[in-house]
């Protein structure tokens, strides 16, 4: 049996919630499957086309209080398409963040910290 070596620079964290993609042309609702601080994997309700550049907005629930939220703006470039249900339009996209700030890193690296402390992974 091979052992598979995690390669990923960013701890990453299987969550779902629904964040807002800005292509250019139309805003879109996504739902997270997973992310991390360098990027973000997703279901969408259109097909996106691989190399697309996306404006990016999160609001993550940093709290206990559901209006606790931090708002997360950046950019990123879809980097893989995945069509789960072509005639329903619903993709998997994997978004790599290629303009992120480091305050808006900390964000996110803050948010997956504290739930993997409180989901347990």
């Amino acid at each position: 049996m091979e052992t598979f070596l995690e390669k990923r620079k960013y701890p990453r964290i299987d969550k779902r919630m629904s964040f807002k993609l800005d292509t250019g042309g139309a805003i879109l609702t996504a739902e997270t499957i997973n992310l991390s601080c360098s990027g973000v994997y997703c279901r969408v309700n259109q097909l996106i086309p691989l190399m697309t550049t996306l404006r990016i907005v999160f609001a993550l629930i940093c709290g206990n209080e559901e209006n606790d939220v931090e708002y997360v703006e950046c950019e990123g470039i879809v980097v893989r398409v995945e069509e789960i249900s072509p005639e329903e339009g619903i993709c998997h996209i994997a978004i790599f963040f290629n303009d992120i700030e480091d305050d808006e890193k900390d964000k996110i690296m803050n948010f997956i910290e504290k739930h993997m402390n409180s989901d347990g992974g």
